[in-house]
């Protein structure tokens, strides 16, 4: 059944819409559209698939600046964030810079407990999304941490390293 429009020209005609009345020039425009389409999920779950040695990265630079946070490694710290980093979390004053944070490092006392494996999601050749669950024990300023949390972070590829360009910390029912 083919669908059809009233052309409203005051002649009374119809005009059918169709394959017919496309044009060569426009059914090459949408096979292209299409076939693009159809085939960019397919590049995706390919990149996606073999990039272990990227997720192998991302938690290995992610690792490092935990552990950077639990010495009160400054330096570190500082060398695996972006410099516009932004952290938020249930603890702090609101959210902080990375000079926010290292001013605030003698207030911190940080161990975490990863549960489970992190889960990571490349957003981009040089974007990847990290997930996890994590116990936490330590304060700031004097106030216990929250011991149950879900974080995400985001790292960025910077030169051949991935850096740290946004934390965020929820607290979980324990």
């Amino acid at each position: 059944m083919r669908r059809t429009w009233n052309n409203h020209g005051g002649d009374g005609g119809v005009t059918e819409l169709g394959p017919a009345n496309l044009g060569d020039a426009t059914m090459y425009k949408l096979t292209a559209i299409f076939l693009i389409l159809l085939a960019t999920p397919v590049d995706l779950a390919v990149a996606q698939a073999s990039d272990a040695e990227t997720v192998t990265a991302v938690n290995t630079a992610s690792d490092a600046l935990d552990e950077a946070f639990t010495v009160s490694d400054a330096d570190s710290i500082r060398s695996l964030m972006t410099t516009d980093h932004v952290t938020v979390t249930p603890y702090y004053d609101g959210p902080q810079s990375v000079d926010d944070q290292i001013a605030s490092l003698p207030d911190l006392k940080f161990k975490q407990t990863v549960v489970g494996e992190p889960s990571v999601a490349l957003l981009a050749p040089d974007v990847a999304l990290r997930t996890f669950i994590a116990n936490l024990e330590g304060s700031f300023k004097g106030t216990p941490l929250p011991s149950r949390v879900f974080v995400n972070e985001t790292l960025v590829q910077h030169n051949g390293e991935w850096l740290e360009r946004f934390y965020q910390v929820t607290t979980l029912k324990p």
